[in-house]
């Protein structure tokens, strides 16, 4: 209707949009030269999108209410649902219950307790605040993260989401939860390549490994779910009730319970008691059998 359209220019929203059920207050709408000075723009229902110079859709959301403000570019929204594309198709389906829209020339940012689900793997993303980068294929999230998979979670402050990567850079108060193996890592920048089940550690890294009880800080890291492997540098101690193990990087493969470990090498078991130092050591933690070589023992009887 032509109302409709000197709305859509009067509001300074994308391109693509399209406005239904709209209401300007209570009174009737008024003419685009008078629109300009509307503070505030009430709808019961708004449809918004965004499209390339090709005509490719980047995004669509839909919100029962709306209020919108054509100076800032800002929209309060309820009961928000749509979807965010990449490559010409529907990516993720974001849903949240109040929101502030903000629409700029090159991003999207929604701000507000939101549920994005990935339409291609199963991953479920809960966060605060969302910005979408379509040129960039980046997604932007900050606030109190989770993200969930069938067997694996991830917690954290702040993460960048590149899907031209296929890779998730956590930050901040970061915890991933692995079910098989059963670990947990925990550090405050961990990047996580989801399609190869790789988490690269590029800061002071903790890792627990609950069948054991081991705990093993490090200062850099890089774990591989699939295959199993720790590969762990910069200064690496593992601690379990049954003893310790120290050096200056420990390759261990969790399935088979073997460890090579390289450089000032200490290992330290309680029964029987046994500390041994070294340059590199090789063995098994779950029989306790090492191999160290340049070796000083020290047996307590």
């Amino acid at each position: 209707m032509p109302g409709s359209r000197r709305l859509l220019w009067g509001l300074g929203l994308s391109l693509g949009l399209v406005l239904a059920g709209c209401r300007v207050g209570e009174r009737p709408l008024e003419p685009e030269a008078n629109l300009e000075a509307t503070q505030q723009l009430t709808f019961q229902s708004l449809n918004l999108q965004q499209a390339d110079k090709d005509g490719q859709i980047l995004w669509k959301l839909q919100a029962e209410e709306a209020v919108a403000d054509p100076k800032t570019r800002r929209v309060q929204v309820q009961k928000v649902v749509g979807d965010i594309y990449a490559q010409g198709k529907p990516r993720y389906r974001v849903e949240a219950g109040k929101a502030l829209i903000l629409e700029q020339q090159d991003a999207l940012e929604i701000q507000g307790q939101l549920v994005a689900h990935d339409l291609q793997d199963k991953t479920r993303i809960v966060t605060q605040e969302l910005r979408w980068r379509p040129q960039q294929q980046e997604l932007i999230l900050k606030g109190n993260l989770e993200l969930q998979q069938p067997k694996i979670q991830a917690k954290a402050q702040e993460a960048t989401l590149r899907l031209r990567e296929n890779r998730l850079a956590l930050r901040k108060k970061v915890q991933i939860t692995n079910q098989k193996p059963a670990l947990q890592v925990t550090g405050e920048a961990l990047d996580w390549q989801w399609q190869k089940g790789q988490v690269v550690a590029l800061q002071p890294v903790q890792i627990i490994y609950t069948p054991q009880q081991l705990v093993v800080k490090a200062g850099r890291g890089q774990m591989d779910f699939p295959g199993q492997v720790l590969r762990l540098t910069q200064g690496v101690d593992a601690v379990n009730p049954r003893g310790q193990l120290r050096a200056q990087e420990v390759e261990w493969r969790l399935a088979a319970q073997e460890v090579t470990a390289i450089g000032n090498v200490f290992y330290q078991q309680s029964d029987p008691p046994l500390t041994v130092t070294g340059s590199r050591a090789e063995g098994n933690l779950a029989t306790r059998q090492i191999r160290v070589q340049r070796a000083t023992t020290q047996i307590v009887p």
